[in-house]
């Protein structure tokens, strides 16, 4: 047992470690707000202030145009917050590399705190900004790799820096794009590469490794497994209410009813040479 494990064992380390990861989620978060609150106190400062003060209700222009910039200052914070956490990914992502990574590593510690601010991401902002430039900044800021007149309904994409999405793409809404995977122990990573002219349907999954060539479709609710690489301009979908015979059956030479052409779910895996 190598030190770090041992380390990682005491639980006064882990408090630690979490309250660190923590007071560095609440700085980012902080700095994000920073400029709203300063707008509101100048506001409230110019607006409000002097009507307080002489001890009557501000005029209804006053009210409103503060009204406006409360809404205003609610912007300005999904704008700096997604820049900063975007920054926040891109830097912790520095020291993660695709493979085969133990629980216990460097590796995966900083996977795990760019989580958090990934987290913070996903749940209080991206799914009110969706199909904005907002949400596009902050997935180029975090490492994402995307070309021209991409179109994404969809924000989980827990692993932004290991996806790369090619011209003229569309990710369906709900889809989930996934480069980690967890296995006896480790955590496994590995990129996906849709390229260009492809669909990914609403509500599918894609695992670590998935390979989409140009003009490829994933049907909705489609389950692709990890290290999956999928022909240029195949089309392939879910396969739910099928029975499991027939399902073994499709996953090792049919693509559809009774039609039987090259498995392109086993052309190559991750792994395979």
């Amino acid at each position: 047992m190598n030190i770090l494990q041992r380390v990682s064992g005491s639980k006064l380390v882990q408090y630690i470690l979490t309250l660190v990861s923590y007071s560095f989620y609440a700085a980012i978060l902080g700095m994000s707000l920073l400029p709203s609150i300063l707008i509101l106190l100048n506001a409230t400062r110019a607006l409000l202030a002097p009507d307080i003060l002489a001890g009557k209700l501000p005029s209804l222009g006053n009210a409103a145009l503060f009204a406006l910039l409360i809404g205003a200052s609610v912007f300005v914070f999904y704008f700096c917050g997604l820049f900063l956490m975007g920054l926040g990914v891109r830097l912790f992502s520095l020291v993660i590399k695709p493979g085969r990574h133990p629980m216990i590593s460097i590796t995966t510690l900083a996977w795990v705190v760019l989580g958090g601010i990934h987290a913070m991401a996903f749940r209080i902002i991206l799914p009110i900004v969706s199909l904005t430039f907002f949400s596009m900044m902050y997935f180029r800021l975090a490492g994402c790799r995307i070309g021209k007149n991409v179109w994404m309904v969809s924000y989980a994409f827990p692993d932004p820096y290991l996806v790369t999405i090619g011209d003229n793409s569309i990710i369906g809404g709900e889809a989930v794009l996934a480069c980690h995977v967890f296995e006896n122990n480790h955590l496994i990573l590995g990129p996906i590469h849709i390229g260009k002219n492809c669909l990914v349907g609403t509500h599918s999954y894609l695992n670590p490794g998935v390979t989409m060539g140009d003009g490829s479709v994933v049907g909705m609710g489609t389950i692709v497994r990890r290290g999956t690489q999928i022909p240029p301009k195949a089309r392939i979908g879910g396969i739910c209410g099928i029975p499991t015979k027939r399902v073994f059956e499709i996953e090792t030479g049919i693509l559809s009813m009774g039609e039987r052409r090259r498995p392109f779910s086993r052309v190559r895996t991750m792994g395979e040479k």
